[in-house]
């Protein structure tokens, strides 16, 4: 009988599972969107919206492979800017948003990050130990819990610092599992956690390229952009440059999608174009499917310099 009721619960705990997900509105995909990544490009609210919170943060935490060209291109860039073009291009938002967040943390060299990514979705023992950490007993952990938690929620609420513990505890500092948890949780979906954190640099020039659905053939003259703070002339100047194609960015032809993967193209100063770089979507399809032909659509039709504008000098745009 026991067995009867464990299979009954199975089935209906996978009949419920497989239930389409009721569409998000665009303030909660753009919230997603925007703290597991770095910003929605054309097309990916849409797309967002169409496969709900579970879906879309599954698909990050296990994300779709990278594509060949993408790797490759980014093996011949320095070290900087190979970040900046994943921020850009990678279609394993999350993880890039997490190698940057635990370099940060850690206080080390960027160069650290090809023994760090394997890791960041991995156990916390395994992370740690791939740069180098030596383990500092339970309380070091629950320091890096809570940091973690702070990266993603503004002011997390003691009821779910204690409940992001306990599956922390419960898994063994398993990453996918904690975050699984910690970003389907309703304090992280809450509007009031939306747009309440700002961007620094390197996330304002990554969202903004994003933004813009154009390509980029040169990720070299956005670092200026990167590295200092940005002030409202250095902003402007960046916005500028980049509406009206001064930063070596073209449009995307619609011949260049590969499935529902909308492109991004990159090089190094100097360098002749080898190719597109495709850059697939948050969850591996087969096919292209209504939502990720609409996504292609859009980012074949670059926003026109003056909606560029108003888009990125909006003091909104500052936050995520």
């Amino acid at each position: 009988m026991r067995v009867l009721i464990l299979l009954f619960c199975l089935l209906v705990g996978g009949v419920a599972h497989a239930q389409p997900a009721a569409p998000l509105d665009d303030g909660l995909a753009q919230h997603l969107l925007n703290r597991l990544g770095y910003g929605p490009a054309p097309g990916e609210v849409a797309r967002v919206r169409a496969l709900g919170v579970q879906a879309w943060v599954d698909g990050q935490l296990v994300p779709p492979p990278m594509p060949p060209r993408l790797e490759a291109r980014l093996r011949t860039l320095p070290v900087p800017e190979a970040a900046l073009l994943r921020a850009i291009a990678s279609p394993r938002q999350l993880e890039a948003v997490l190698v940057r967040f635990w370099l940060d943390y850690f206080k080390k060299e960027e160069a650290a990050d090809a023994a760090l990514r394997p890791h960041v979705l991995g156990r916390y023992a395994d992370l740690r130990a791939a740069i180098g950490e030596h383990a500092r007993g339970k309380n070091s952990e629950r320091a890096a819990m809570e940091a973690l938690l702070r990266h993603f929620v503004s002011a997390p609420s003691v009821s779910l610092q204690g409940a992001t513990w306990r599956v922390w505890k419960a898994t063994g500092g398993d990453q996918r599992a904690v975050l699984r948890q910690l970003l389907t949780s309703p304090e992280f979906l809450a509007p009031s956690q939306w747009n309440s954190m700002e961007k620094d640099g390197f996330r304002f020039v990554a969202s903004a390229v994003r933004a813009s659905g154009l390509v980029v053939d040169n990720v070299a003259p956005l670092m200026a952009f990167v590295r200092a703070p940005l002030s409202d002339a250095d902003r402007a100047e960046f916005v500028e440059r980049l509406a009206t194609g001064r930063l070596a960015l073209a449009p995307v032809q619609p011949h260049e999608y590969a499935s529902s993967a909308p492109p991004l193209r990159a090089g190094v100063a100097g360098e002749v174009s080898q190719g597109t770089i495709a850059q697939p979507g948050p969850v591996l399809m087969a096919a292209p499917t209504p939502s990720a032909a609409a996504m292609a659509a859009a980012r074949s039709q670059p926003a026109q310099p003056e909606r560029l504008r108003t888009l990125l000098l909006d003091q909104k745009f500052l936050r995520y």
